[in-house]
């Protein structure tokens, strides 16, 4: 279970440091696509959950990134 969490907060974090406009870039482009399978669906959660995060909690969103790249070295 553990592997698990970590492997989610590990995307989330992977997904923040691309950027607030590069987020909703994509997310433009993925929710244009007529026929979205599960991976797709994951993948949009991820990238609204990032979105949220970056908009309403900046200075947060860069220091989990920053311990998470600590903690992968």
């Amino acid at each position: 279970m553990k592997d698990r969490i970590m492997r989610s907060v590990n995307r989330d974090a992977r997904t923040m440091r691309l950027g607030l406009p590069a987020i909703q870039a994509e997310i433009k482009k993925l929710e244009s696509q007529k026929k979205k399978d599960r991976s797709v669906k994951k993948r949009l959660e991820r990238l609204y959950a990032a979105q949220q995060h970056l908009i309403n909690s900046p200075k947060e969103s860069k220091s989990l990134v920053n311990q998470l790249k600590e903690i992968n070295k």
